[in-house]
């Protein structure tokens, strides 16, 4: 759990002291601190300190940036030979990185007094993140929820509640999800029984390890099913599949309207599929969503068997690609405009 140790910055001694000085773990005043710290986490070890003199030492702790977190205690005293420890609880915030916290030391036992500084690392913190896709069709409100909780050693569940707040008479939802990631879907089965078009709904995502509830991760987000999604999060890393390319070319017949999507994607270990939505600005009748799990390259068509009757000519379409890993939340998603009956077609990026 702990690193290595160091010597200290100043020593003021007021009469000989038969003790080493070299490392801080044999020094008057012993350290033991740890070899990293993870943000947005309470409660940490941060240092062991060591009375190795005979005198009792009075010592006070503080961190350089009060604001990169709270030490459990920063005044205590130590006897000869005791041991005392000092926890810290991390700012979710803050700068991560080797030495990324500093924290300072000044003791005294009336015979020697000390004073140093100290840097421990900081690594990243738990994280949940969020997306929600307002599906919202025909009056009638529905969403599309995924999550991806990341760094919670000892994760539990995910608990999401939706609330309808305008409609008294519909109850709040509540999802108890296993995993550290996945989409689920309101109202549960679909249909109506949701509420309509208009009416507001708050999401409350809550994260639980073995403790408790991992309070720093609480997010709620409010939002009107109009069939704009609300502002979220990118939930891809490093390791997901990526989206390369796509095209979409319009073409006409008659005044009715078809549209085809040629993607490319760079699939990695993780590919799920891709889902191509097709949201008429003007008008839901003609909205559509499609899929397609070929790859690294695929070709998705709407409306399908050579017809065309995907809205009408003027009508604005917004055309949104969507990566989905292999537990089904989206890791990347691109979207371009086009307009019904212009026959062209439109790249991305």
């Amino acid at each position: 759990m702990f690193g290595g140790t160091e010597a200290f910055s100043a020593v003021d001694v007021d009469r000989p002291l038969a003790v080493t000085a070299g490392d801080d773990g044999d020094a008057p005043l012993g350290l033991d601190i740890a070899s990293s710290v993870r943000a947005g986490t309470d409660s940490q070890e941060l240092v062991d300190l060591t009375n190795n003199t005979s005198d009792p030492f009075d010592v006070s702790l503080a961190l350089s940036v009060p604001g990169r977190g709270t030490l459990s205690r920063t005044d205590l005293e130590i006897d000869s030979g005791a041991v005392r420890s000092v926890l810290i609880s991390v700012d979710s915030g803050g700068q991560t990185g080797s030495d990324a916290l500093t924290f300072e030391v000044d003791a005294s036992n009336g015979a020697m007094d000390l004073s140093l500084e100290r840097s421990v690392a900081v690594t990243a913190g738990p994280t949940l993140k969020q997306r929600i896709s307002d599906e919202t069709r025909n009056g009638n409100a529905a969403f599309s929820i995924s999550y991806r909780v990341d760094r919670v050693p000892s994760f539990d569940r995910l608990e999401l509640e939706v609330e309808n707040v305008d409609a008294g008479y519909i109850g709040p939802v509540t999802y108890t999800e296993e995993t550290t990631e996945g989409t689920v879907s309101y109202p549960p089965g679909g249909g109506g029984d949701g509420g309509a078009g208009g009416d507001t709904y708050e999401f409350r995502f809550r994260v639980y390890d073995a403790s408790g509830e991992v309070s720093d991760l609480y997010t709620e987000v409010t939002t009107t099913a109009t069939g704009s999604d609300p502002p979220g999060d990118d939930l891809g890393d490093e390791t997901d599949p990526t989206l390369v390319g796509f095209s979409v070319t319009n073409d006409e017949q008659w005044t009715n309207n078809r549209f085809t999507v040629d993607y490319e994607v760079e699939p990695r270990d993780d590919f799920g599929e891709v889902t191509v939505s097709f949201d008429n600005t003007q008008s839901d009748w003609s909205d559509a969503t499609k899929t397609n799990d070929a790859a690294p390259t695929g070709t998705v068509v709407y409306p399908a068997a050579g017809r065309h009757q995907g809205g009408i000519n003027g009508d604005t379409y917004n055309i949104t690609v969507d990566v989905y890993n292999q537990r089904g939340i989206p890791v990347e998603s691109a979207t371009v405009s086009l307009v019904a009956g212009s026959n062209e077609t439109v790249d991305w990026p």
